[in-house]
């Protein structure tokens, strides 16, 4: 006879950063991912994105990006080792594509619908599980 497990959450166990300018307006963002297990740090600057990556393992990069703030944008470009999931503050097809050509895993819009969320970061994590050690 099969012992049964408890199951678990695909992003329990996860280390997520999460990156805003006002940090506070994404808390129920923050907690969502709490419930689902992971572990949220949060930078409210590129600096202290930079910081976090240097001194933690992270396994994906929440940001918030609208057209407005553009710091985010950049990051993009540096090909850094964990996915980067822009949180998009409206549905604007142009700057989705342009996340996607700067190098960002997929896009998650905001307001977050708890599915596409845990969709789309599911997904990020598995890929970054498969990285060699090497590359993390």
């Amino acid at each position: 006879m099969a012992k049964e497990g408890r199951l678990t959450h695909p992003l329990e166990g996860a280390s997520i950063a999460l990156c805003a300018r006002e940090p506070e307006e994404l808390a129920p963002v923050s907690a969502l991912l709490e419930e689902m297990g992971s572990t949220v740090h949060v930078a409210e600057s590129v600096e202290e994105l930079d910081e976090l990556l240097a001194k933690k393992r992270v396994d994906v990069v929440l940001m918030h990006v609208c057209p407005s703030r553009k710091e985010f944008l950049d990051i993009l470009e540096r090909k850094l080792v964990p996915p980067m999931v822009p949180l998009l503050c409206h549905t604007d097809r142009h700057l989705y594509l342009e996340t996607l050509r700067r190098g960002a895993f997929d896009c998650v819009p905001l307001p977050i619908h708890k599915s596409e969320l845990e969709r789309v970061l599911t997904l990020a994590l598995a890929q970054r599980r498969q990285k060699p050690a090497s590359a993390a």
